[in-house]
């Protein structure tokens, strides 16, 4: 007998009592806005808290909220070109030909390659029989596996539960280091942690490291700024290697493990690496694969030509994966992560550059501008920082948080004076280490914060310290390093 599935039908009370709230508000909306704009601005907003309170994955709820702007004549399906003005409204359609939704779908693909041939796990085991002797240096394999992982798996949330979880577990439970017992101090709550903020440090490292990067870069294009994977990486390396080297030690010191020697991760690392054999062809086409996929996306960054276009060069990545017989057909259509992303990245994206087409933005930046008045734009910028950074507190999506906050206070800092390069690296940056802060920040969080090793006392108290500590690193020194770059 054939069912339902199931609805979370108690997640649509909240985004429908603040939606309806913000519409039924148009007759007093603030002065300077049109109906529209109010009304997209209520849409948009009850959009962003059902992807917070989960009516539907992420991509059902945003596709809800893309129906009703259709049903309240906010867009059209397609293109509408007006006779008169020549003006084109953009339909709902075109939003899936955003290019950028598409690179992270790609990237989701290729990644399962990763996966599916085992060079993920060779990778992991490889890093551990080098650096493994010590707590600490395992500490550092770990922080170095994720950098490297942060390249090839575009899925914060995937690198954790696929890759570095399972093999973090491992080691604490070798040295029986258990969760929920007094034994997971011995080195399953230090490795933990420090996992979970090397996961943070490889998604600041490249563009592709997690789907709210690619948000972020699409706001900033909307303000005229373009982020490419290399510019972003170039941007992003001084920041991250110096949090590389310090948070693992900071975290040794301040949560230290009860075992400093660990002789024998290496041999256990050594024995994986024993049975999986030697390195094998679907392996080996998989490396090279990825390594001239972020060859190309290196060269797209540096020269303009259309074919090494960021998108082009992972449906490339793709195709060449499925030639040479390492990812089927049916893989590629397997792959619900990378087609739900699409729809929800472009969706949001979508809606984002309607608020700025009838004019909510402009409004909201010069609002802002005139209450700052007279401020200098390097003090508002450092309001901004510190106001993402926070505000997280109250955001178990970090996707949610970059569409609700990135372009707004992006127009705020710009229309006060701070250069676009800058602000917009430095508010994307923030919305990547503002995820140190609680259990529920991202699914990294959820997925390493809930294994037993670390109590949520633990958690918040030592995530508020490394946090501090990311502000100094990526606010100071990551500011004087774009200065360097001529940023700014």
């Amino acid at each position: 007998m054939k069912t339902l599935e199931r609805v979370n039908y108690k997640g649509f009370i909240s985004p429908l009592i603040v939606g309806v709230i913000l519409w039924c508000a148009t007759p007093w909306r603030p002065v300077g806005l049109t109906p529209q704009a109010w009304e997209m601005f209520a849409i948009f907003v009850a959009t962003i808290v059902g992807c917070i309170t989960k009516p539907l994955p992420i991509g059902g709820t945003t596709l809800t909220g893309l129906v009703v702007m259709v049903l309240v004549g906010l867009a059209p399906i397609n293109n509408v070109v007006n006779p008169k003005t020549g003006v084109v409204t953009t339909g709902i359609l075109s939003a899936f030909s955003n290019s950028a939704a598409w690179l992270i779908a790609m990237a989701f693909i290729m990644a399962y390659g990763i996966t599916k041939t085992g060079l993920g796990n060779r990778i992991a085991y490889w890093m551990i029989e080098r650096f493994g002797k010590k707590s600490l240096g395992i500490g550092y394999a770990i922080t170095g596996l994720e950098l490297i992982l942060g390249a090839l798996i575009p899925s914060n949330s995937a690198r954790t539960g696929g890759v570095v979880w399972p093999l973090t577990e491992s080691i604490s439970k070798s040295y029986d280091s258990k969760p929920n017992d007094p034994s997971r101090k011995k080195i399953g709550s230090y490795i933990d942690l420090v996992a979970f903020h090397a996961n943070i440090l490889s998604t600041a490292l490249f563009l592709t490291g997690a789907a709210a990067n690619v948000v972020a870069q699409q706001m900033a294009a909307q303000k005229g700024y373009q982020m490419t994977w290399a510019s972003w990486f170039i941007t992003a390396i001084v920041p991250v290697a110096i949090s590389a080297v310090i948070v693992p030690w900071l975290l040794y010191k301040i949560y230290p493990p009860e075992i400093k020697e660990t002789p024998n991760a290496k041999q256990w690392a050594k024995d994986n690496l024993t049975k999986m054999g030697k390195v094998t062809v679907p392996e080996k086409i998989m490396a090279t694969v990825f390594a001239l996929a972020i060859l190309l996306w290196i060269l797209s960054g540096i020269f303009k030509v259309p074919q090494l276009d960021a998108t082009f060069v992972a449906f490339l990545a793709v195709t060449l994966l499925l030639l040479t017989g390492v990812l089927t057909a049916q893989d590629i259509f397997n792959q619900a992560g990378a087609w739900n992303i699409l729809v929800w990245l472009s969706i949001l994206v979508f809606m984002a550059g309607k608020l700025i087409s009838f004019g909510f933005i402009a409004w909201f930046s010069q609002t802002i501008q005139r209450s700052l008045h007279g401020v200098s734009w390097s003090i508002v910028l450092i309001i901004l920082v510190l106001v993402m950074f926070y505000t997280h507190y109250f955001f178990a999506s970090g996707t949610a948080h970059v569409t609700a906050l990135y372009l707004p206070f992006l127009s705020v800092a710009v229309a006060t004076g701070a250069p676009l390069p800058l602000a917009a690296m430095l508010l994307a940056f923030t919305t990547v280490i503002n995820n140190s802060s609680t259990h529920y920040a991202n699914p990294s969080a959820s997925i390493l914060a809930t294994t037993g090793y670390v109590t949520q006392g633990e958690w918040w108290k030592n995530n508020f310290i490394i946090g501090l500590v990311y502000l100094v690193i990526f606010g100071v020194i990551g500011t004087l390093w774009m200065k360097v770059l001529g940023m700014w």
